[in-house]
């Protein structure tokens, strides 16, 4: 007889891999990482894949930045060593984050991550589409299991979107009122790295969000649109034509970058075939 007992999960023995309440979410997902796998030979991609993983995972290691002395540089020098900013899961195209806590430092953490892995990977060819919100989840990790409607939200709206890009849901911003004050104010850094935007949904609507902006402090030599390599499918040129335009959107306000000693977490990414510093070549 199988007995199940229920203190093993709501009782006094669950500790932070066993989780139940209301926690951020993202939802990243790849896209044509499917054509990427037939098209490519799996350890040249896998080579590819792993390094730019570790390209974020160095940036946002706590004790790589110690081992480095870029301590003092962090937006969260108070951060324990040995703890990642968020939990982060990679299943083939998808890159699921957790936020740990439920504090809105702890939500800020998993919102510059995405961010960085959104702004990383597009520049290595690996365009991302996604979504993050807020909301009930239940968080197994030591069996591996997600459960919740903030994961469900996560991927629906991922989905609907018609773009290369990832927005960030409003229940985020609800849950956090403080955080919501910061990405909202001006003359906050936080107000360009999370750009309010209409995003465009497939349905041929728009959704105003914030997002995750990953021009923000992104120097490229040849420019915005080098970034997305010419396609002859309709769809995959209409997602492109539309990120293109968020970046004009927000290139058109003249606040793209940020220069002198900067927070670790906001260095500024050279993209071109030269050795930085270079010009940008948006107005070449």
């Amino acid at each position: 007889m199988t007995y199940f007992n229920e203190s093993q999960y709501w009782g006094e023995n669950m500790d932070e891999n066993i989780r139940i309440g209301k926690y951020t979410v993202a939802f990243l997902d790849i896209l044509g990482f499917k054509d990427m796998v037939k098209e490519i030979p799996l350890e040249e991609l896998v080579k590819k894949y792993e390094y730019v993983v570790g390209q974020v995972t160095d940036i946002f290691n706590y004790n790589y930045l110690v081992s480095e002395g870029l301590k003092s540089r962090s937006i969260f020098p108070n951060h324990p060593i040995g703890k990642p900013y968020c939990t982060k899961y990679i299943f083939s195209d998808s890159i699921i984050l957790f936020q740990n806590g439920d504090t809105s430092e702890c939500c800020l953490k998993l919102l510059l991550h995405a961010w960085k892995i959104t702004q990383i990977f597009l520049v290595m060819g690996f365009p991302i589409r996604g979504a993050i919100t807020h909301g009930e989840i239940y968080i197994n990790n030591i069996q591996k299991i997600f459960v919740g409607k903030a994961l469900t939200a996560a991927h629906s709206l991922e989905q609907s979107q018609d773009w290369i890009g990832v927005s960030i849901d409003n229940t985020v911003l609800e849950a956090y009122p403080d955080l919501a004050k910061l990405l909202k104010n001006q003359d906050s850094i936080f107000y360009h790295v999370f750009f309010e935007y209409d995003v465009p949904l497939k349905d041929n609507t728009v959704k105003r969000m914030h997002t995750l902006n990953w021009r923000w402090n992104m120097v490229v030599e040849k420019g915005t649109r080098s970034l997305f390599p010419l396609n002859k499918d309709p769809k995959v040129t209409r997602k492109q034509e539309n990120s293109i335009r968020y970046a004009k959107k927000f290139v058109s306000r003249k606040s793209m970058y940020l220069y002198g000693e900067v927070p670790v977490e906001f260095a500024t990414l050279w993209v071109g075939e030269s050795e930085p510093p270079f010009k940008h070549g948006d107005e070449l």
